[in-house]
């Protein structure tokens, strides 16, 4: 690991012009500077190959993204880990290719994060050209900030 970069990070993904689809980038907002020394908060709109710079070095990585359930009324914010959504089809597309990035680090020796735990928004609207997100989504971004809070304290070291 480089001396820039820390062990611990939290990347929010999305696209700030697309409604609902913001919504990991807005949780990573809310995380900003609430985080203990150690756990780097960052967030980003690349998705495949180009989130290959974002995980070098990592120990440990939480992903925060949207995703679209095949009905929204009733629907659960998610936690997966990497291992347990694999290479599938997503109704993301951050986490296509997520698995071939898992397997070109590892066959070129760059340190494939030791856990990616994925923290998965469910949303409405993610393909209709706006800032604001939908009422319901936005009512969500406490919720999934202590999720994603109560992750990350999981890997801290317990003080003494």
């Amino acid at each position: 690991m480089s001396s820039t970069t820390t062990p611990i990070l939290v990347l929010g993904l999305g696209n700030e012009l697309l409604k609902d689809d913001a919504v990991g980038i807005r949780v990573a907002e809310r995380l900003q500077g609430t985080l203990p020394p150690g756990v780097e908060v960052r967030s980003t709109s690349l998705f495949g190959l180009a989130l290959l710079d974002e995980l070098i070095g990592r120990d440990k990585v939480l992903l925060i993204d949207s995703y679209i359930p095949e009905e929204f009324i009733g629907s659960e914010i998610q936690e997966h880990n990497l291992e347990g959504v694999g290479e599938a089809q997503s109704t993301s597309p951050h986490f296509v290719g997520l698995g071939e990035v898992r397997e070109i680090m590892r066959k070129l020796d760059l340190g494939f994060p030791r856990e990616v735990r994925i923290l998965a928004i469910p949303v409405s609207d993610p393909i209709t050209f706006s800032t604001e997100m939908t009422p319901a989504v936005a009512a969500r971004l406490p919720e999934a900030a202590t999720r994603a809070r109560r992750i990350v304290a999981a890997w801290l070291p317990v003080a003494a």
